[in-house]
């Protein structure tokens, strides 16, 4: 709705200061609008994609570099048996908070009886490889944090700036209703830009319509609250 009331005052520019005033204001808010769109779209793609990247790593932990470490701490139990309780494989359904903690508890522990482990078949290198992976977890958590924030705050930030759109709109129909009010093809050409409908149109049934999550379409002398 914004944007076609913007591109109707363009096309219909005025002398009148307090007009180009709101104008400005309006182009400003549809401006950052636009900014928050990218941005809690960003947010949404950066979630996306280090959820998928996170379930890979696990994975590939659970599945190469926490599995092998287990079976040497089990072969080693024979000499230790203590080990057998402080190495035990997370789960592929424990959460992501479960399978962090234990398997950091994992290579903890790794390093404190290395020299035991790699008498049965450890070497150094799979401790240095399984924390590089806990490394590229903890930052694929990271990411998701980071990219629910920047969504959520956009996502915020675009409803306050909906209700700015819509007064400033509403400040505009006033002025232009007084301009256009000896110009009656120009006062329809304002109403047709400043009305949105939110979705398409149904035929008239004896059912009530289910209520609508989107905007309503105004009746004529109102503003359709902005998409």
């Amino acid at each position: 709705m914004a944007v076609s009331v913007r591109d109707f005052s363009r096309s219909h520019p005025s002398d009148d200061q307090s007009l180009s005033a709101v104008l400005a204001r309006l182009e400003e808010g549809i401006a950052r609008t636009e900014a928050l769109i990218g941005q809690q779209l960003g947010g949404f793609l950066i979630r996306h994609s280090s959820t998928v990247r996170r379930g890979e790593i696990k994975r590939r932990l659970r599945s190469g570099m926490l599995r092998h470490l287990v079976t040497i701490a089990e072969d080693a139990a024979v000499e230790n048996p203590e080990l057998t309780d402080m190495f035990q494989l997370p789960s592929g359904a424990s959460s992501n908070k479960a399978f962090q903690t234990l398997s950091r508890k994992m290579l903890e522990q790794g390093k404190a009886h290395k020299d035991v482990l790699m008498k049965h078949g450890l070497s150094e290198r799979l401790l240095d490889d399984l924390d590089a992976a806990l490394g590229e977890l903890d930052a694929s958590l990271a990411e998701t944090v980071g990219g629910r924030q920047n969504h959520v705050l956009a996502g915020a930030e675009l409803r306050r700036l909906s209700e700015e759109l819509v007064r400033l709109v509403r400040m505009m129909d006033g002025i232009n209703r007084y301009r256009f009010e000896h110009e009656p093809q120009l006062l329809v050409a304002w109403e047709s830009a400043k009305h949105i409908v939110a979705g398409p149109q149904t035929e008239a049934t004896d059912e009530k319509p289910a209520p609508s999550a989107g905007p309503a379409f105004a009746p004529p002398g109102e503003v359709s609250p902005a998409a």
